[in-house]
């Protein structure tokens, strides 16, 4: 039997099954005797009182004195700002923690990341770490989720381009699309995200919504640029469908090789000079 959304929630930031079960027992129902909770949270009557003093010692409920003592959820969103002001105060520390270590540890080339959830929460930080430039390839669900962070990335004068065939929202910076509906696309084709921040980090990798997508994140600058190469071949081929002008994006996305190869072509499509002939 699935756990409800908000017992799931606490889990995850820290509590015991136990303790979360306890705590949204209250909430549904309170002032209520450990035997009470108990029953209604399927927590064994042995246990229960120690899981509810736990909340009581970290702020999360209340007890009321009397035969018998009863408990009293502390309001969500007090909950809320304990939780913020613990972590903010355990990554301080963290941080101070691992500085007075004075070492760095090795960056792998590349790595590989499994799950949905996963994936997209190193594409926000590929997005959230990003300073000049951004290129990105997905599909409308991904990218709805990466919008706050591509919005921030906007508001910071990131250079951003985004590709997608399927119709997508509003989205900061340079968009191109085919605006397909993507359950049509959905028949043939499967969830990709392509994410290069900086010419140098990369992510590609499955997005289908479960826990066995994988995907490879790089920082390596030649796999960034044959990722964007790709999704700038996806952009010209569109504009060309389309008539639209990419020139200005094709120049930012690809730098100085557009020019040079642009050089390169006149110089060899120009006029030959003439050879003298030998009159000897």
């Amino acid at each position: 039997m699935a756990e409800p959304e908000i017992v799931s929630a606490l889990v995850e930031l820290g509590f015991s099954l136990n303790e979360s079960r306890a705590y949204r027992s209250l909430l549904l129902d309170s002032p209520a005797t450990g035997y009470e909770v108990a029953a209604r949270a399927r927590i064994p009557r042995s246990a229960v009182y120690g899981v509810l003093r736990r909340l009581v010692s970290a702020g999360v409920a209340r007890s009321i004195a009397g035969s018998p003592e009863r408990f009293v959820p502390a309001p969500a969103e007090e909950l809320a700002t304990i939780m913020r002001k613990r972590f903010d105060t355990n990554l301080g520390s963290f941080d101070k923690a691992v500085r007075e270590l004075d070492t760095t540890p090795p960056v792998p080339d590349a790595y590989s990341v499994r799950g949905y959830d996963r994936i997209l929460e190193e594409a926000e930080r590929l997005i959230s770490t990003a300073n000049t430039r951004l290129v990105v390839s997905g599909w409308p669900r991904e990218l709805a989720r990466l919008l706050p962070e591509l919005k921030t990335a906007s508001k910071r004068g990131v250079y951003i381009v985004v590709f997608s065939h399927a119709a997508l929202p509003p989205m900061p910076g340079q968009v191109f699309s085919y605006g397909l509906e993507e359950p049509q696309l959905e028949r043939f084709w499967k969830h990709r995200l392509v994410v290069v921040s900086d010419d140098h980090r990369t992510l590609i990798g499955a997005t289908e919504a479960t826990d066995r997508d994988n995907a490879v994140v790089s920082e390596t600058a030649p796999i960034a640029e044959v990722a964007t190469s790709q999704i700038s071949l996806d952009i010209t081929l569109l504009s060309q469908r389309t008539g639209r002008d990419v020139q200005a994006v094709m120049e930012k996305m690809l730098g100085e090789r557009v020019g040079s190869l642009d050089t390169l072509l006149a110089d060899s499509n120009a006029p030959k000079p003439a050879r003298k002939r030998d009159r000897t």
